[in-house]
Parts: C-alpha cells; structure tokens; sequence
C-alpha cells in the first residue's frame, strides 16, 4: 500500500476512532468528581495523546502491510505445486448459485479508494492553513513580553519571589507590567515571563495580586505552556474532527482547574480566590492562543466548582492511572480491528496461519500501554 492510501484510510479510520476514544473520555468524566481537577485533566491529556497515536499507528501498520492485491498464498512445505495449482487451461467447478458475491465491506471500500487521494489533499490543505494561523498566533506571543513592557514595581517582584519559593518553581521567572494585555498571563516555557496588566496593579489588593500570581507560577511550575503546544499541534493535525475540539476544551478547562487549586492552596481561602477572579474579570480580553491566562476557561464554572464544599474523599490518584490503562485497552481493541478488516492489507499473520489471528495486536497493545501511562505520570 503506498503511503496516499495508508494515510487516506488512516484518516477514515480516525474518524470512528476520535469518536470512540471521546466517548469513552466522557464516560469517564461522568463518574470522576469535578473537584479531582488533576484526575481528569490527566485523562483528558491522555486521550488526546491517544487521539494521535493511534491514526498514525494505524497508518503505519497499513503501510507496512504490503499491497492490498496480488497477495499469493504459499503452498505448504512438502506440497508440489502441481498439487495446490489446476492444470492449465481448467477452472475449478464452482456452481454460479454458489459463488459468493462482493460483501458490502468490499463494496464500501471499491466505492472510497478513488476518492483516498482526494481525502489527502484536503487533509493536508487544512493542515497548511490552520499551521499559519498558529505560526502567526506564536509571533505574536512572542512580541507580547518585548513590546509595551516596562518593570513592575519593588514590592510586585518580592511578592513574586515569595510565591515562587512557596510554590517550588525551580525555573527563572520573570514579571512585566504590560500595556497589551488585558490580564494577567504567561508566556515562554525555557524563560517564563509573567505579563501583569497596568489596570491589574491599580484596580487589585495586594493579596489579590498575589493569588493571580499564584495561578500563573502554577502554570510554570507544571509546563503548561508545553503542553499547551503539543495541544496546538494536534488540534492542527486533527482539525477535521469535532469530538478532537471537544477532548482539547476539556484539557484547557481543567487545567485551569488544576491552577485555580494550586493558587487556592497559595492564600489559603477559596472565597477570596474566588473573589479575585470577579475582580479580573471585568479586564478580561480574548489572548493570544499559546498565551496562558488567568481568564481561560469558562468564569462561572470556575467560581462555582471553588464554591463547591470539598468532598471528605477525593478520587483516589491511583485510579486515575488504571483508567487510563483502561482507556488505551480499549483504543487498541478498535485498533486491532483495522488489521482483520477488509479495509486492511494481509498482514504476515494473515498470510502465515502458524503465526496466529492477532499477530501484531498485543505488539500495538503494549505500545499504547506504555503511552499512556507515560502521559498519565507526565501530568502529575
């Protein structure tokens, strides 16, 4: 199979397998508590890492497959070929009433393959377009920490030195007033800046300050800026899949989550967090996409869950990983179905009966195993 047809049936693929992989986030959410913000964040990050791997592991299994025709079975060891082959010129006798005809799968398939190469450069055009909007989107973060900055006062950087020796942030972090932006917000991951609006430092307590503070270093502290950019990445690859927009909200939403409970933790009172966001939010302005703002996610959701009474138990954080395990088990049970459909190339094992049913399905299995538990051990 040459590389348009396996990326084109890849991308068919991928459309059941998105939809499978949110369905099963969602049911997962469903019986995760909404105060476990760390939880479900990591199994929202794991099913959008599986999201891509699994259209390329796909991919790559159908291009390696071989062709889809000419496949010739070999005859037993020992067998002559006289034995398994007619004599020349002589058809087997097969009634016409019992020749099976085309299945709808075969039937299916004739009908898309023409239009594969289509598929592909429509896929790729997307890709094209949605690259330079998130190309331009990083030159203006970028131009956000060097222009219209100026230093905050003595007193914002020590409140900032102590934010960030309380919360163990072991990279530099830097702070500047900003004539941009409307709120607060970090950029940068290697060398981090915290940009505070000149409305922030006039119209914020102090202590309001510094719990804003606390939600951008805790950002930094857990390289969501980093995420953030294999999240864009794969929102470009995925674009043409609404439930890959839906699992990538989720992500965005709770990792605000994750940081509003980090900030919480910082000054130590839920309602006067709670209380800074509404303050914030009347400086609130649409951000750059790979800027991360205090602002982000939905405002009410956010002050209600803070509002929310914490529960005496919190979902247990072993059980975060043995869902996720669960979520990639089930990934690769759809993805082993791809190598025994008619959409597929005979694989050796199909060819070989000695080498089994599922040749290469535990090999996909434990690949999948081991991405997701390294994403559920990268998000804690």
């Amino acid at each position: 199979m040459n590389v348009t047809q396996a990326l084109g049936w890849a991308l068919l693929h991928s459309v059941w397998q998105c939809t499978l992989a949110a369905g099963a986030l969602a049911s997962l959410l469903a019986i995760v508590p909404v105060r476990a913000a760390r939880t479900r964040y990591a199994l929202a990050v794991t099913t959008l890492i599986l999201m891509l791997a699994v259209p390329v592991a796909t991919a790559v299994r159908l291009r390696a497959g071989g062709p889809l025709a000419g496949a010739v079975i070999a005859p037993a060891p020992g067998a002559s070929l006289g034995a398994t082959l007619p004599p020349a010129g002589t058809e087997p006798a097969i009634p016409a009433a019992g020749r099976p005809g085309p299945s709808l799968a075969m039937r299916l398939r004739a009908g898309l393959e023409p239009a594969l190469p289509w598929i592909v450069v429509a896929w790729l055009a997307g890709v094209v377009i949605l690259s330079i909007r998130l190309a331009s989107g990083w030159l203006v973060t970028r131009r956000l920490s060097s222009v219209g900055t100026r230093p905050v006062p003595p007193a914002c950087r020590e409140a900032l030195a102590r934010l960030v020796v309380r919360l163990r942030v072991t990279r530099p972090v830097r702070v500047l007033e900003s004539a941009v932006v409307q709120v607060p917000a970090v950029i940068g991951w290697l060398r981090p800046v915290v940009l505070l609006p000149a409305s922030a430092l006039t119209g914020l307590t102090p202590l309001q300050l510094d719990a804003l503070l606390a939600h951008e270093l805790a950002h930094v502290r857990r390289y969501d800026y980093l995420v953030n950019l294999l999240q864009s990445a794969i929102e470009t690859l995925l674009f043409y899949h609404p439930a890959v927009w839906w699992v990538s909200r989720r992500v965005r939403d709770e990792r605000e989550h994750c940081c509003d409970d980090v900030a919480v933790a910082a000054c130590g009172d839920a309602h006067f967090y709670a209380t800074a966001l509404l303050g914030m939010e009347r400086l609130r302005n649409p951000m750059p996409a790979l800027s991360m703002a205090a602002a982000g996610g939905s405002l009410v959701e956010r002050v209600r869950r803070l509002m929310t009474p914490v529960p005496a138990e919190i979902f247990p954080r072993g059980l975060a990983g043995a869902l996720a395990v669960m979520l990639a088990l089930v990934l690769a049970a759809g993805g082993s179905l791809v190598a025994g459909s008619p959409s597929s190339p005979p694989t050796a094992a199909a060819r070989d009966p000695a080498a089994g049913p599922a040749g290469g399905a535990p090999r996909a299995t434990r690949d999948l195993i081991r991405l997701c538990a390294a994403a559920v051990i990268g998000t804690r």
